[in-house]
């Protein structure tokens, strides 16, 4: 985990340093995204690998929808148990805030999904689940942005089974299709941490 807490900024830098200029946001974009992800515990010794699938794409003027698979497994006292999540989210966007400098892009939005987990990762029980989502981006330049945000989810067989995540993602473009997201998740109540890297592929 130490090597990887290394190589996020690392990679984040070459990026910065390789790459030029492209005018892309998240929003109101088709784009697919293909992600590694490795998660810690900070109270026992709880590690996983996910592979994280996602695609996006414009519902309306100010609206995506968007569709997530999560598939991996997690080590805990050197058993392993599997993980799959699958969902979609329908996210409706503001007209951007600000300047040049920094531009935001307010969003709020509402999901359901399927969750199945070998042993509980996520949350206690496995079942169908409700999302809702709140955030912005917020656009530094042509290429750079930041995507700062929340999500509640939950049972819908068991409301009191819930959770909160804390999501923020540094976005590079390095072109009008190729780009890549340096992503960190806070999971509350799990108290997972969850770091990926992901490529996305964007096209119009």
């Amino acid at each position: 985990m130490v090597r990887m807490k290394i190589t996020f900024p690392l990679a984040l830098l070459t990026i910065l340093i390789a790459t030029t200029a492209t005018a892309k946001s998240r929003m109101g974009e088709y784009f697919l995204g293909f992600g590694y992800s490795m998660a810690e515990s900070g109270s026992d010794d709880r590690e996983a690998d996910f592979l994280r699938l996602t695609a996006q794409a414009p519902n309306g003027s100010n609206s995506d929808i968007a569709v997530y698979l999560d598939y991996g497994s997690m080590e805990q006292n050197g058993s392993d148990s599997s993980s799959w999540n699958i969902g979609a989210d329908y996210i409706a966007y503001f007209n951007g805030i600000g300047g040049r400098s920094a531009r935001l892009t307010p969003y709020l939005g509402a999901g359901v999904g399927y969750l199945d987990d070998e042993r509980p990762i996520r949350l206690g029980e496995d079942g169908f689940t409700w999302s809702l989502l709140l955030g912005s981006e917020i656009q530094f330049s042509n290429s750079l942005s930041l995507h700062l945000g929340g999500r509640f989810f939950g049972l819908w067989s068991e409301f009191g089974e819930n959770e909160f995540t804390a999501d923020a993602a540094v976005t590079w473009w390095f072109d009008a299709f190729n780009g890549v997201s340096l992503e960190y998740q806070r999971a509350f109540e799990a108290e997972l941490n969850y770091f990926t890297l992901k490529y996305l592929y964007s096209w119009q």
